[in-house]
């Protein structure tokens, strides 16, 4: 894998500190982090503020579960686990990511995303993939 590909994973290693300013080196000032399910978080420092938010009020823990490099783009598949603000159940999210590169940083994020969970019939215990009530898991990357 290639200079993208390692940027994105510390990208996600970043995100697993709830790290603002750590998040935030990773774009560029401007990027824009596309989601959804909500408002899009535009330029560096907001995109490092929202995912500090995550980490402290919902335990939000980020794993790369699937990444392809591409010239000046990454797409990978992932999964969020995070606490219900309101019950405290354990969750997972699942998504992909399409991650776009202006020079050495990510310029935009286009995250199309699940609460849902699970692919219906897919066997993601079996392939490696996050599940809860798994062991803990660190961002792979495969």
């Amino acid at each position: 894998m290639g200079a993208h590909a390692d940027h994105v994973r510390s990208y996600y290693a970043a995100l697993n500190t709830g790290d603002a300013a750590a998040v935030a080196a990773h774009f560029t000032e401007d990027a824009v982090h596309w989601y959804t399910r909500r408002p899009p978080s535009r330029g560096a420092a907001q995109i490092g503020e929202h995912t500090q938010l995550a980490v402290e009020h919902l335990r939000a823990v980020w794993t790369i579960e699937h990444l392809v490099e591409g010239e000046d783009e990454v797409v990978i598949e992932w999964t969020m686990a995070w606490d219900h603000p309101r019950t405290g159940e354990r969750c997972l999210d699942r998504g992909a990511e399409f991650l776009a590169f202006e020079g050495e940083r990510i310029g935009e994020v286009r995250a199309y995303y699940s609460r849902d969970g699970d692919l219906q019939g897919f066997d993601h215990a079996a392939r490696g993939h996050t599940v809860l009530g798994g062991p803990p898991s660190a961002s792979s990357g495969r």
